[in-house]
């Protein structure tokens, strides 16, 4: 008996430190608004464009995701994340299903990790960490940050069928690149790569992206941003240039440029946020700009209450104006 429970406590020592090896978590976020447009013709991201009906939105993307990770000893481990997206006010999921991220990597601690699937694209991120929405809302810098560029086939800032590297951080230096394979679609492979600093209270980035090899070739984006945080206040810059042509739906287009200032202060429990951009299309009277003035309140870690306005103008077109209230819970 005392040998069957001696047993016993040596495989439950064992099954502990395999478990200890090996973790998953489930997490999501769900967000909802009501919000509310003047009409106006004039592109607004995350607005409901031109209709003036109270709108139940989503401002960011509600998901529910799964990440995990795996310690395989030698400085080695595994990991992977699938992320599903859906409108919670009707429903309905995004397609495909896992829209959001889903890739499985190995990861050396001092190195960096190699990863294959579907991620955002590296010129994703000094864009995102620029706009002081984080591509949220109706305030949101987002699309106008890539100034007329889409990446082919997603039309959006992923990559379909990607292998990418990102190193570890050497001082606060990182550098990712990728590449998004074209396979049968003939759209071209997408190649990518972005360096960024992040020490103290700067933050630096660059990020570059041109297609190769397929209808869309030559097309692409490099972008710059630069932030410095003063503790009561941190202030954002970034510039954007882009080569579109009418592959991508922007007819007469060839090199665009945008222009991002913002910056974001504490105030209270919660957060000041202010952008404004400038798209300057080339050879285009279609000039576009958009102010946003948002606030986040915490009302714990998890839940929090916002409220935001997005104010565009674009040429040839009238001025479209939208703002919101909502609610994010994230798990």
């Amino acid at each position: 008996m005392n040998k069957s429970l001696l047993a016993l406590a040596v495989l439950g020592a064992f099954a502990g430190t395999a478990s200890a090896q090996s973790s998953v978590t489930i997490y999501g976020s769900l967000d909802m608004s009501v919000a509310k447009s003047n009409g106006g013709s004039a592109q607004n991201p995350g607005t409901p464009g031109t209709s003036k009906a109270w709108t139940v939105q989503q401002s960011n993307g509600s998901r529910l995701g799964f990440r995990g990770n795996e310690d395989l000893g030698g400085n080695l481990s595994a990991q992977f994340q699938i992320e599903h997206r859906f409108a919670p006010d009707t429903g309905a999921a995004a397609a495909p299903f896992w829209m959001g991220r889903s890739f499985v990597q190995l990861t050396h601690a001092s190195m960096g990790s190699v990863y294959l699937g579907r991620d955002y694209s590296p010129a994703f991120w000094p864009a995102v960490k620029s706009d002081p929405f984080g591509w949220d809302g109706v305030g949101q810098m987002s699309v106008g940050q890539y100034a007329n560029y889409l990446t082919p086939g997603t039309g959006a800032v992923r990559t379909d069928n990607t292998v990418g590297f990102k190193s570890a951080s050497f001082g606060g230096l990182t550098v990712q690149g990728a590449i998004g394979a074209s396979e049968n679609t003939g759209m071209g492979r997408n190649n990518g790569f972005n360096v960024e600093y992040a020490g103290g209270p700067i933050y630096a980035g660059f990020g570059y992206e041109k297609i190769t090899k397929g209808s869309n070739d030559k097309n692409g984006l490099i972008n710059f941003a630069l932030h410095y945080n003063l503790g009561f206040v941190k202030l954002i810059g970034y510039y954007a240039q882009s080569k579109t042509t009418s592959a991508l739906g922007v007819s007469g287009a060839d090199k665009n440029k945008v222009y991002q200032f913002g910056a974001t202060a504490p105030l209270g429990s919660g957060l000041l946020k202010a952008g404004y951009y400038r798209v300057d299309p080339q050879g285009a009277n279609n000039n576009r700009s958009k102010i946003g003035l948002g606030y986040d309140y915490q009302l714990s870690k998890r839940t929090g209450l916002y409220a935001d306005l997005g104010m565009a103008r674009e040429t040839t077109k009238t001025n479209n104006t939208t703002y919101a209230f909502g609610v994010k819970h994230t798990f």
